[in-house]
């Protein structure tokens, strides 16, 4: 008791250190480690997604709650998922593609027949049913080209919306950001300046050993001088020892914060990257791919259209 109370002041700096040190503890150590399980969680998900291959089912609702587990990241997930868009296909490759050549090719070859059988006259709807109907070549043609017709039309309604075909306009690094997935909810503004913080308590304990010693230190007495002067050598003493606890601590903290948070930014860039790489960031040239092939196509018709009224207006003035 008699030491407790006369080193009050040094046992308060030292629970002022170990308060600082327990908060640390279970304000940033503990959620970075829980940080890291998340992340590792999440990075696994897609891992096992982008194993499977291109092409492959992803099912965005699943990817929010299997992988996107902590509040930062379903907010990042929410606001990237805006930027993913239905893959399409070239009109000129893969199932389609060839649906459409086949459909092309059956088309002409038909027609083609079709005014071969006709001596090169006009045909109307009714003709061209009739001799359909009455010729087997033009029959199982005509068979063919309505088959093929319709694994067309199947294949047009489903590519637009293939599960798995999604695209990203942006770059994931710009919604999974450092600062919103490990620096606000770890805080670490603020404990980067712990360090700090514990050197200058521990400084403190110093001076208050110090002044402590020095305020007891009395010299009127010659007798008691040796007693006071060893009082005055404990008391610094344990002022040190103080002092060298709190630096001590601080390095300590600074290593295992600087430890931390590098491997929480290295999975949250490997985090980017396989997003990057599931949902391959085009910055919308697919779409302007389209939006050129439809105004192209849209300006043919056009212009065939216009040929095909100025041939009919020519006939009905040359009769």
């Amino acid at each position: 008791m008699n030491h407790l109370t006369a080193y009050w002041h040094l046992w308060t700096v030292t629970g002022v250190i170990l308060w600082i040190g327990l908060h640390c503890t279970t304000h940033f150590v503990w959620p970075a480690l829980r940080l890291k399980v998340q992340l590792a969680q999440a990075n696994t998900h897609l891992t096992e997604w982008l194993v499977q291959g291109p092409g492959a089912h992803i099912d965005l609702d699943n990817v929010q709650q299997s992988a996107m587990t902590t509040p930062a990241l379903r907010h990042a997930w929410q606001q990237y998922a805006t930027s993913l868009q239905p893959q399409w296909e070239s009109t000129g490759s893969g199932p389609l593609g060839a649906a459409r050549q086949r459909v092309s090719h059956l088309s002409r070859a038909f027609f083609a027949n079709m005014n071969m059988r006709s001596d090169g006259g006009r045909l109307d709807l009714a003709d061209m049913e009739h001799l359909a109907a009455s010729d087997s070549e033009m029959a199982a043609l005509w068979a063919e080209y309505q088959q093929a017709v319709d694994n067309l039309q199947q294949l047009e309604s489903t590519s637009q919306t293939r599960a798995g075909q999604w695209q990203a306009s942006s770059h994931a690094e710009n919604f999974f950001t450092d600062q919103a997935l490990v620096d606000s909810p770890l805080q670490t503004h603020f404990f980067a300046h712990i360090p700090g913080i514990l050197t200058g308590v521990g400084i403190i304990g110093t001076f208050t050993g110090l002044i402590a010693g020095l305020i007891g230190f009395d010299v009127s007495n010659p007798a008691q001088v040796q007693s006071e002067l060893s009082q005055l050598v404990q008391t610094v003493g344990h002022a040190f020892l103080v002092s060298a606890f709190a630096i001590t601590l601080a390095m300590v903290f600074t290593w295992l914060e600087k430890s931390l948070l590098t491997g929480r930014y290295q999975q949250v860039e490997q985090l980017q990257q396989n997003l990057d790489s599931l949902f391959t960031p085009h910055a919308g040239a697919p779409h302007l791919e389209r939006l050129t092939l439809a105004t192209e196509m849209q300006a043919h018709l056009s212009h065939k259209i216009l040929q095909q009224l100025r041939g009919e207006t020519s006939t009905g003035h040359s009769r």
